[in-house]
């Protein structure tokens, strides 16, 4: 990834884009698992797990990796 950048305004859109970037990326399942993708969204964007989740993580990472 490219370096850490602080999204304020980060929502359902930018995490969605951003996951479906990595998983066309990455041929390799067991990267795309959700909590090693929580930790490194989590650094990616500087701020919390939490913070992720509550602007739409599990949401998008349902939609790109689930296809749900």
């Amino acid at each position: 990834m490219s370096h850490p950048q602080k999204k304020t305004k980060l929502h359902y859109d930018h995490l969605l884009l951003k996951l479906h970037e990595i998983n066309h990326q990455v041929p390799v399942p067991e990267r795309m698992d959700y909590y090693a993708l929580l930790e490194e969204m989590s650094t990616y964007y500087n701020l919390t797990a939490e913070e992720l989740q509550t602007r739409g993580f599990r949401k998008a990472y349902r939609q790109a990796v689930e296809g749900l």
